[in-house]
């Protein structure tokens, strides 16, 4: 409205307008609050949304975090039973070339036994032939052959020991 408009209503037509103003600017108020509002309530939720995306990447750190952690525990343990296995091989190894040369050992102390038998089956002849060719002489050897004699079935006895204990003494 121009001013000429409003200089030609009536007082009662002014109050009206006047009053009807009021009622708009108060409904316009109220949809202003109401608008207010809205946004106030909006920001918070884009607040609570920046929250609990945050909260979402924290959780989301933890749980890399804790996989990292899995990966390198399952690393460790792989490592470890790699070098367990390694130990084991080397071990074992060990035991078959100590079971080989063990082997080779009794089969030397059971060719040495045999001719320690086949000794002292070839001196006991010996003596025996010397003993019976010669009854005088034999009689004046007879302790020297004695004591080798001795001296021998000790070792033999010793050996036959070492090879019934598993050539461990």
């Amino acid at each position: 409205m121009t001013d000429r408009e409003l200089r030609k209503l009536t007082r009662k037509d002014l109050l009206e307008l006047l009053v009807s103003q009021g009622r708009e600017q108060e409904e316009l108020r109220a949809e202003l609050e109401k608008a207010k509002a809205a946004l106030q309530e909006r920001q918070l939720q884009i607040q609570e949304a920046g929250s609990v995306a945050e909260a979402a990447l924290r959780l989301n750190g933890v749980f890399e975090a804790a996989q990292a952690a899995a990966q390198q525990y399952l690393e460790n343990i792989r490592q470890r039973s790699e070098q367990t296995e390694e130990v084991f091989a080397r071990r074992e190894e060990a035991c078959i070339r100590q079971e080989e040369e063990m082997k080779e050992k009794m089969s030397l102390l059971g060719e040495a036994v045999e001719t320690a038998g086949k000794m002292e089956e070839i001196l006991n002849r010996k003596c025996q032939a010397e003993e019976n060719q010669q009854p005088e002489t034999a009689a004046t050897d007879w302790p020297e052959l004695l004591k080798q004699l001795q001296l021998f079935r000790q070792r033999y006895e010793a050996l036959k020991r070492f090879q019934e204990s598993g050539g461990v003494e």
